[in-house]
């Protein structure tokens, strides 16, 4: 009777301990489970930030202006306003030996900024006609017309600006900042100018 009872008794045991061994094994068999979920979605949110990142950069380095060629027609601004003195008079005008002059300091400060002697023809082509070509016809002749006047008005601020103290004065412009051009930046632009523009027969 007491050897059936211990027998049953440790049966009874046995079964509560192997009851508590599943028990732990099904919680750590879960565990890893449980665990992956967070690895997961960590890999997905760190995916999901670098993409942003990458393509930032990418757009930031497209719109860099550094990075644009130093010929391209782009990094050469200014055109319309450089030109703007240039219109409205020609040979004969009242007042056109002023206006020339006037045109030629707007026209030798652009050639400097725009460091025309590093520039490429054709971009120097390609920002003269994004002006020109914006023109009436009467305009463009106008223009044909005044530019032997002004290339020699530049000519003369470049060469001996002392003659041309009269007409510095009377044209309102600052001598201190004439010519405020290198001759190589200017001829850059001249030689261009003068290969496009059409050649008229107007007179001084």
């Amino acid at each position: 009777m007491t050897s059936k009872y211990i027998r049953s008794l440790a049966l009874l045991l046995c079964a509560a301990l192997l009851g508590c061994l599943l028990a732990a094994c099904g919680g750590s068999a879960s565990s890893p489970a449980s665990s992956a979920a967070p690895a997961s979605d960590s890999a997905s949110a760190s995916g999901s930030s670098e993409l942003p990142s990458s393509t930032t950069e990418a757009n930031t380095g497209e719109l860099n202006p550094g990075n644009f060629d130093e010929n391209s027609v782009f990094s050469i601004t200014g055109t319309s306003n450089a030109f703007a003195p240039c219109l409205g008079w020609g040979p004969g005008v009242s007042g056109c030996s002023l206006k020339s002059v006037i045109a030629a300091a707007s026209l030798l400060h652009w050639a400097e900024d725009a460091r025309m002697s590093s520039r490429s023809p054709e971009a120097i082509q390609d920002a003269f006609y994004s002006w020109y070509d914006g023109l009436t016809d009467n305009q463009q002749e106008g223009f044909a017309e005044a530019w032997p006047l002004v290339k020699d008005a530049a000519l003369d601020l470049l060469s001996d600006k002392d003659s041309m103290t009269g007409r510095i004065a009377d044209a309102g412009l600052d001598a201190d900042t004439l010519p405020g051009c290198t001759l190589k930046n200017w001829q850059a632009l001249q030689t261009v100018l003068d290969d496009i523009v059409p050649e008229t027969n107007g007179e001084a």
